[in-house]
């Protein structure tokens, strides 16, 4: 794992660029996802589903906003938030989702804030 810092934000990629995950999901299927972007998680954080925040690191530092996608489980219930960071819009923050997972049926509401508030917000204290 390769330790990152993004505008004062502790990131830890698990899965860099060109990297590939596999697994099977909860009913035996095998599913597969190549990295286009890096892909980890903000060190010192806690999501929703109790580990760190996940997040996907684009190519534009200078981004003001960040970009949250609200994930669905497959029975349409909220499950945790992915969050996208150094995007320059939500359009293409969402296409970056998409390009890593086979369905779109995990795709919850997106949101933005600025970058500054977002960071205030993970590490509260």
């Amino acid at each position: 794992m390769e330790k990152y810092n993004y505008k004062g934000l502790n990131i830890i990629i698990e899965n860099p660029v060109g990297s590939i995950r596999e697994g099977k999901d909860s009913k035996g299927n095998v599913w597969r996802t190549k990295f286009f972007y890096p892909y980890g998680y903000i060190d010192g954080t806690v999501g929703a589903d109790g580990g760190e925040i996940d997040c996907f690191i684009g190519e534009h530092p200078e981004a003001d906003s960040v970009y949250i996608m609200h994930q669905l489980k497959s029975d349409g219930r909220y499950d945790e938030d992915k969050v996208f960071l150094g995007f320059l819009n939500l359009q293409s923050a969402r296409d970056v989702y998409l390009a890593h997972f086979n369905t779109q049926g995990y795709i919850g509401k997106m949101t933005s804030m600025p970058f500054y508030e977002f960071k205030n917000k993970v590490y509260k204290r």
